[in-house]
C-alpha cells in the first residue's frame, strides 16, 4: 500500500467531486460542538471576537433591561427566589418557554445527528462508487444512499466506540457524587496518601480510557466501512473490521502515523486559515446579524406578550443563536468541511486498497506454490 498514492488520489477526488461538500458541510455542522467525537472533526472551538460585539449599536431600552435583569440575577444568587420581583404569570409564561426552546432543541440534535450519519454513508459509499465505476453521484442521489439501515448501523458502532469513555464519565460522575455526600456526612476523611491515591488513580484511568478510545476510533474507520460497503450488521461489521486491521495492521499503523502527522501539519494550517479568513468571518458575521434579526425581532415581539421586555429580548436572542452561529462560521465550517471529507476519503482509499492486497497478492504466490 502506498500511502502517498492515497492522499493524492484523495486531495484530487475532494476538488474534483463537489457534491461531497455538502455531506462534509453537514458533518462539519453536526460535529462542530463535539468535541472532535465525529469521523473528521478537527476539535476547533470558533469564537466571537467580544470586543466587536461591545461596539454593536443596542435598543436603549434593551440596554435597561439588561440592567435591571442583572439585578435580579445578584439578588436571585444572593438573597435567594423569595426577593427576586418576578410576577406568578411571567414565571409560568417563561418556564412553558423554556420548556419550548428545550424541545425544540432536542428535536433538531436528533434531526442533526440523522443527517450526520446520512451523510458518513453518503460520503462513503460515494467515494466508493467513484472508485469502482468513475461515477459521480448528485446530491440528491448521494441522500438516497445514505438513507438507510447503515445510518442507524454507523450511530450503534460509534456508540459501542464511545462507550468506554462515557462510562468513564458515569463512574467518575458517581463517585464523585459519593465522595461528596460521604464526606459531607462525616463518614469519610482523606488524609495526604489518599488524597494523591486518588488523584493518581483517577489519572491512570483516564489515560488508560484515552488510550483506548483513540484505538477504537483507529478501528471505527474500518467498521463504518465494512458495515457501509458490505450491508453488514453491527456484530458483523466489529468482527470483519477487527480481522481486517489485525491482519494488515502495518498498512493499518502506516496510515494512521501519516494522519496523524496530517493532523499536526492541519492543526497548524488551520490556525493561519483563521486568521486569513477574519475578514471574511467579520463579513459573514454581518450578514448573519441582519438575517437573524427578522425572526429575533418577531419572537421578542410575541415574548412581550407574556414577559417582560428585557426577558423577551433575552429569549429572542437565545431562539436565533443556532441561526447566527452557522451562518456567522460559515466559513470556517466550509474548511471543516473540506478536512473531514478529505478525511473520511482517505480512510475509504485505504480500506479499497487493503481490501485488495490479497488479490493482489495472490497471482505472484501461486508459482512459487508449483
Amino acid at each position: 500500500m502506498d500511502p502517498v498514492k492515497i492522499l493524492k488520489r484523495a486531495w484530487h477526488i475532494l476538488w474534483s467531486y463537489r457534491a461531497l461538500w455538502v455531506f462534509g458541510l453537514i458533518l462539519a455542522i453536526a460535529t462542530a460542538g463535539s468535541g472532535g467525537g465525529g469521523g473528521g472533526n478537527n476539535g476547533t472551538r470558533y469564537q466571537f471576537d467580544s470586543n466587536e460585539t461591545r461596539q454593536l449599536p443596542l435598543p436603549e431600552d434593551f440596554r435597561r433591561g439588561m440592567e435591571e435583569f442583572t439585578r435580579e440575577m445578584e439578588r436571585l444568587f444572593n438573597e435567594g427566589p423569595q426577593h427576586v420581583d418576578f410576577p406568578r404569570e411571567q414565571l409560568t409564561a417563561l418556564i412553558w418557554i423554556v420548556v419550548a426552546f428545550t424541545l425544540v432543541m432536542i428535536v433538531l440534535g436528533i434531526i442533526v445527528a440523522i443527517a450526520r450519519y446520512v451523510s458518513e454513508t453518503a460520503v462513503i459509499r460515494m467515494v466508493d462508487e467513484y472508485e469502482s465505476r468513475d461515477t459521480k453521484m448528485s446530491v440528491r442521489e448521494g441522500f438516497r444512499i445514505g438513507w438507510s439501515r447503515t445510518s442507524w448501523r454507523l450511530f450503534l458502532i460509534n456508540l459501542i466506540v464511545n462507550l468506554p469513555a462515557i462510562l468513564l464519565t458515569l463512574i467518575l460522575l458517581s463517585a464523585g457524587i459519593g465522595i461528596f455526600f460521604a464526606v459531607e456526612n462525616g463518614n469519610l476523611t482523606f488524609n495526604a496518601f489518599s488524597i494523591i491515591t486518588l488523584i493518581g488513580l483517577v489519572f491512570l484511568l483516564i489515560f488508560v480510557v484515552a488510550i483506548l478510545s483513540i484505538f477504537l476510533r483507529l478501528l471505527r474507520h474500518f467498521f463504518w466501512r465494512v458495515s457501509a460497503l458490505e450491508d453488514l450488521g453491527v456484530q458483523e461489521s466489529l468482527s470483519r473490521g477487527w480481522a481486517l486491521v489485525r491482519e494488515n495492521w502495518k498498512s493499518v499503523g502506516l496510515m494512521w502515523l501519516v494522519m496523524v502527522g496530517l493532523g499536526i501539519a492541519w492543526a497548524i494550517a488551520s490556525i493561519i486559515l483563521f486568521i486569513i479568513t477574519i475578514p471574511v468571518v467579520i463579513l459573514t458575521a454581518a450578514i448573519a446579524l441582519l438575517v437573524s434579526a427578522i425572526p429575533a425581532l418577531l419572537l421578542v415581539g410575541i415574548f412581550n406578550l407574556f414577559l417582560s421586555n428585557v426577558l423577551a429580548w433575552v429569549l429572542g436572542i437565545v431562539f436565533v443563536l443556532p441561526l447566527f452561529f452557522t451562518i456567522a462560521f460559515s466559513p470556517w465550517l466550509l474548511l471543516g468541511s473540506w478536512q473531514t471529507v478529505f478525511t473520511s476519503t482517505v480512510w475509504t482509499l485505504t480500506y479499497r486498497e487493503i481490501k485488495a492486497l490479497p488479490a493482489v497478492e495472490t497471482p505472484a504466490e501461486l508459482p512459487a506454490a508449483s
